[in-house]
């Protein structure tokens, strides 16, 4: 079939966004064309709000300082699905108890990264936002205000090091992921698997045993939605076993693809699966984001790479078509490392303020309220951005594995934006979407049935780009 796959190139250089999702894309956003709940009629206000985990909350005494922080602000966020079922609305009733003079709007996009590039060109970029993943770590000061220092911050929350600049954080953690495997556990256990692979070899083979004994689809890539292909590359550093690889790759300038290295691991086993038309849907240009949980949740679909944030989110779609959310498993990836599996925990979409709202007290409060207090993450399933917090229960599978789940450590101060320097100068770009990413050529290569011969060869380019950026940026 013809996989060229064109794909608009909506991201404004003004804003510098020709970049990278994320562990994760941690909502609905489906990659199509941008809608909001404004445009649709469906912006909420925190006043239309009912119960929650954090209505508890008690209001602030009359006189105390967050009861005088008043205004309106303006949230922009990616989570349509939460805006739509109520649940930002609802979940803020906290808040207003805590701060009964400050009005909160929610505006959803379902293409929220190419959105926020577009809104960023000017200084009408809402109040509070979920901080765009492409954006430089440089920049980052350019757009938003600082919560405080890192050395104070950094004591209380994981995941900012990504987010600071000479020692001022531009963002808090909304929750994090863990990196791993989407499965469905009766379709696993309906086609005779009995234990969970512990290495990639297994893995496939577990595949090739539900399209042999079952009629669900063993892989379901969404490829249509471009950010998903994007997913594989928070399996890398879980793969490494290592919480320094991202460091090292520089310090000891190894090559990213090499027999064995953990992008091979992971990029491999993609080729594989992409490479055999038995193993997945059988048109990827017309998959459906959206549409895929019903269908994993009856037992359609058997696996899918994504990050922990997804659980809940197809836990849910299990209740609606009336399936069992408990067949909704979670597994790492599967890469031993002396007879042991790793899983690196990262950061879901952090939240920013606007260094140009007219309610700056309102927006900060509002900010580190819903990434400390709120109880967002917790009711996703997602894990706390606070250290010491409970691990969720959806992450309770991997005891059985002995999963070792670790932090990426920081880079050193002197090499801090350098990874990212590095990347996109080489285009690159690991977390990049665009249609010329190594990850969409190795993709349509293993579609067209290209063999291992043109794997090896995109690889041997993305070695060679990497290198000449890394050694001209590094010295």
């Amino acid at each position: 079939m013809n996989t060229k796959f064109k794909r608009t190139a909506a991201m404004c250089a003004a804003v510098v966004m020709a970049g990278s999702v994320l562990t994760a894309c941690g909502g609905s956003n489906s990659g199509s064309t941008a809608t909001t709940t404004a445009a649709a009629g469906e912006t909420t206000t925190a006043a239309e709000g009912g119960d929650t985990a954090a209505a508890d909350t008690e209001a602030a005494p009359a006189g105390d300082s967050s009861s005088e922080i008043s205004g309106s602000i303006k949230v922009l966020h990616h989570r349509t699905d939460r805006d739509q079922d109520g649940t930002m609305a609802k979940l803020t009733e906290g808040f207003n108890a805590l701060y009964p003079n400050v009005t909160v709007e929610y505006q959803s996009f379902t293409n929220y990264a190419d959105d926020i590039a577009t809104m960023m060109q000017s200084d009408n970029y809402g109040d509070v936002v979920m901080t765009p993943q492409a954006l430089k770590q440089a920049d980052l000061p350019n757009f938003f205000a600082s919560f405080g220092s890192y050395s104070d911050l950094s004591q209380k929350y994981y995941w900012l090091e990504n987010y600071t600049v000479d020692g001022q954080v531009y963002a808090l953690p909304t929750g994090g992921t863990a990196s791993g495997v989407l499965y469905n556990k009766k379709v696993w256990a309906d086609a005779g698997i009995t234990s969970l692979p512990t290495t990639t070899d297994e893995f496939l083979a577990c595949l090739k045993q539900i399209a042999e004994n079952t009629d669900a689809i063993p892989y379901y890539t969404n490829y249509n939605a471009s950010w998903c292909i994007t997913q594989w590359q928070s399996l890398v550093v879980g793969a490494s076993g290592d919480p320094d690889y991202n460091t090292k790759l520089l310090t000891e300038k190894t090559d990213l693809f090499s027999k064995g290295s953990p992008y091979d691991a992971v990029y491999g086993t993609l080729f594989d699966i992409y490479a055999d038309p038995t193993l997945h849907e059988e048109d990827p240009m017309t998959t459906d984001w959206e549409g895929c949980k019903p269908a994993f949740a009856q037992g359609k679909i058997a696996t899918m790479v994504l990050g922990s944030w997804a659980i809940s989110q197809f836990q849910e779609a299990a209740v609606q078509v009336g399936s069992d959310p408990a067949d909704v498993g979670y597994m790492p990836f599967p890469n031993s490392i002396d007879g042991k599996i790793y899983s690196v925990s990262s950061n879901d979409y952090m939240m920013s303020v606007n260094k140009n709202t007219a309610n700056m007290d309102a927006a900060m409060a509002y900010a580190t309220w819903f990434c400390t207090d709120s109880g967002f993450a917790q009711n996703e399933g997602e894990i706390s951005g606070l250290k010491g917090a409970a691990m969720p229960e959806t992450l309770s599978s991997f005891d059985e594995l002995g999963v070792q789940l670790f932090v990426e450590n920081a880079f050193p101060e002197e090499l801090i934006g350098k990874w990212d320097e590095i990347a996109k100068a080489s285009e690159v770009d690991p977390w990049g979407d665009a249609s010329t990413n190594y990850k969409f050529r190795m993709a349509e290569a293993a579609f067209d049935g290209k063999g291992r011969d043109e794997y090896d060869k995109i690889a041997a380019d993305v070695n060679a780009a990497w290198a000449a950026s890394r050694d001209e940026i590094l010295g």
